[in-house]
């Protein structure tokens, strides 16, 4: 095996064995709630009724390290993908350490092609657990009660987050997976006023489908059609040409961007195009990274983002199915996204200043 495919190999592994059965093993050492005759029903009452003070430090996954006046004249607020499985508790805590490490090494995964740009801030919030969300997914695709809570939280983090530290700075929001879903769901609940709106650089939810029924249920929002708009939603699903049925693409009016060439149609992007794909391992130390290493384009009807990678196959899902890339929507375009959050945050600035 070559150096460039066993690094890939060791990132997926990486990411199967610490992602989802990593988290199963920390249940042996704690769960997200105290533990009477029936867990989950406790888990519920206590999300229910003891909401997270976000005033407390020890609840964000990110903060900048920087005094006030160093920061940067953008912020990045960020929002994780699912990181938790658990049989017994329906809604994830970080009292392990284990739990908030992990999390947090996959945060700095995640904002890597953001934080030279800006300022991260990124909250714990009470997700749905892996399975629950997932059977949601399947079952209800407009309505996940498993991931009330992680809602919830989104909303109260943001809320803090704006009012004591963004300092009237614009921002991009940047989430994958359920972190994109529940950004999605702020967006719609809280992005009704101009004058939060115009502070949007753009909303990059990767991993999780916004389609036409989303923008109808909230006319203020839309999506992205080139590299350069601003204050819009940035987004896509990536799947192999012959993907099993996934619970990521397929709706009606799902849009979708391809981070390659930054087009909404069906115009294939070379892998030349691809500036760089970066991997991890498990010490989120970069074991990859790999120019040309995908093409990729939008298939229109179900809108998902088709990606050509080198060593087809090895990034399946074992639990999404086979040529679901769900686990890498960033890691294969990871350098490209990089370069258009500092274009389309230029052409903000820029289109701003003209204005004024």
């Amino acid at each position: 095996m070559n150096i460039r495919k066993d690094a890939l190999m060791k990132h997926w592994m990486k990411y199967f064995l610490f992602a989802w059965f990593g988290a199963a093993l920390l249940l042996l050492v704690g769960g997200c709630c105290g533990g009477p005759s029936d867990p989950e029903a406790a888990c519920i009452r206590e999300a229910e009724t003891n909401p997270v003070d976000y005033s407390d430090r020890a609840n964000w996954v990110l903060l900048p390290d920087r005094t006030p006046e160093k920061l940067e004249p953008v912020d990045i607020f960020y929002i994780y993908p699912t990181v938790y499985v658990s049989r017994t508790h329906p809604v994830m805590h970080w009292d392990s350490p284990k739990m908030a490490a992990k999390t947090r090494n996959i945060a700095l995964q995640q904002t890597g092609p953001f934080s030279t740009l800006g300022n991260v801030y990124a909250p714990f919030v009470r997700q749905g657990e892996l399975h629950r969300a997932l059977a949601d997914l399947a079952e209800r695709p407009g309505r996940n009660e498993s991931m009330r809570f992680g809602f919830r939280d989104t909303e109260e983090a943001f809320r803090y987050y704006l009012e004591h530290w963004n300092g009237g700075r614009p921002f991009i929001l940047v989430g994958h997976s359920q972190g994109a879903y529940d950004l999605l769901e702020l967006l719609k609940r809280e992005f009704r006023e101009p004058a939060l709106q115009k502070k949007l650089i753009a909303a990059y939810l990767i991993g999780c489908p916004v389609t036409d029924a989303d923008l109808a249920e909230a006319p203020y929002l839309k999506t992205a059609e080139g590299p350069l708009d601003f204050g819009v939603i940035v987004s896509w699903n990536t799947e192999a040409p012959e993907a099993a049925p996934s619970l990521f693409t397929g709706r009606p009016g799902t849009r979708c961007i391809n981070p390659l060439n930054w087009r909404t149609d069906a115009v294939e992007a070379p892998a030349s195009a691809n500036i760089g794909a970066v991997f991890f391992d498990g010490e989120n130390r970069v074991t990859g990274e790999i120019p040309g290493f995908c093409s990729a384009k939008v298939e229109p009807v179900t809108g998902a983002l088709v990606a050509v990678p080198q060593f087809p196959g090895q990034y399946d899902s074992p639990i999404l199915g086979a040529g679901i890339y769900h686990m890498n929507d960033i890691y294969f375009f990871y350098r490209n996204i990089e370069v258009n959050a500092r274009d389309r945050a230029a052409n903000y600035f820029n289109s701003n200043e003209r204005a004024e």
